[in-house]
């Protein structure tokens, strides 16, 4: 029995076959407000890895996170915008179901959404592709019996025994992680070979290709479903997300950097993957902006302003932990892991 995040079985399109499934996503808001308190929590593990003396805050409307240094008295205000690359299915075991008629024989095990009323006694996995010579499978990484246990850290409990106990499956799990990151980036993709079959379990992966004849169309509105749409798309992103963040890192700037303080205030943009598929379009143009206010409303050129002006940059950084831009080098120096 198999509980999928994406709209397709995850067993059968390891094999290269796509079956429709709705999935069973989480609302955005509750993904995007975990994924952000993961990100502080690597963030801060690398800092003390490093040795860099620095703490992590989390921040009210409109600053998400807010990092403090204070051997040098520097204050990082950043927007977090983050999202899983992939979310694994949770699978439970079932008992083989035999013929009525004849007892010897198995009954098929077809598609088709069911409740487990015995969730709380199941024996919990997490499906993991793997990748044997030239063929997908998965290995299910054992988590236990939940019970009535209700506390948030179980999986996170779960998750770190497992990995204390078998010292090979945070490699297995990379692996994976690692081929469904390039396939998710589409310009890595050869133009007649279509990508891993793991790229149909990164969120936003579109629709199938090629499209079986019996995918369904949209319940609302034109075309078909998708495996996993845009609204789920990976890291930084989702074009709705980018444009707010920009916004937001502006804003921050604006409210905060011309002020006299003690503290020296830089900006950035925060997530755990860049913006793999809409950087260039989205990003490049802004990435080297820098701004300042003109209380005269008539400067036309940098030489129309006071010579004791401050510039400031519209990014001190964009940090992820797969590419970073960076035009500021108290980040340069911190963020490099």
């Amino acid at each position: 029995m198999l509980y999928p995040y994406t709209n397709t079985c995850p067993r059968c399109v390891l094999k290269g076959n796509f079956y429709f499934h709705q999935a069973n996503k989480l609302p955005s808001g509750i993904i995007g407000k975990t994924t952000s308190r993961l990100l502080c929590v690597f963030l801060q593990h690398l800092f003390n890895i490093y040795s860099r003396n620095l703490t992590i805050h989390y921040g009210c409307e409109p600053v998400d996170v807010i990092i403090h240094d204070e051997t040098e008295n520097i204050v990082l205000l950043a927007e977090v915008k983050a999202a899983p690359l992939t979310t694994l299915a949770l699978a439970v075991p079932a008992e083989v179901q035999k013929s009525i008629e004849d007892e010897d024989e198995l009954v098929a095990c077809g598609h088709a959404a069911t409740n487990n009323p015995f969730m709380a006694s199941s024996e919990l996995h997490i499906l993991l592709p793997k990748l044997q010579e030239r063929t997908w499978g998965y290995d299910l990484v054992y988590l236990g019996v939940k019970g009535k246990e209700n506390y948030a850290t179980w999986t996170y409990q779960q998750i770190g025994r497992v990995l204390r106990e078998d010292e090979q499956l945070f490699y297995r799990y990379f692996q994976f992680w690692h081929m469904a990151y390039s396939a998710y980036n589409k310009n890595l993709w050869s133009s007649n070979i279509l990508p891993q079959p793991v790229y149909w379990l990164t969120n936003a992966c579109g629709q199938p290709m090629p499209r079986p004849s019996n995918w369904p169309r949209r319940k609302s509105g034109k075309g078909y479903e998708s495996v996993s749409d845009g609204k789920s798309s990976v890291g930084m992103d989702r074009t709705d997300d980018i444009k707010k963040g920009i916004y937001q890192v502006l804003k921050i700037a604006a409210a905060g950097k011309p002020k006299p303080s003690k503290m020296t205030v830089k900006t950035a943009l925060l997530s755990n993957i860049h913006a793999v598929r809409h950087y260039d379009e989205y990003l490049r143009d802004l990435q080297d902006i820098v701004w300042t206010l003109d209380e005269t409303g008539k400067a036309q050129r940098v030489a129309d302003l006071p010579p004791e002006k401050d510039l400031y940059n519209l990014f001190d950084g964009i940090i992820t932990f797969t590419h970073s831009y960076v035009r500021d080098e108290w980040i340069a120096r911190n963020f490099q892991f």
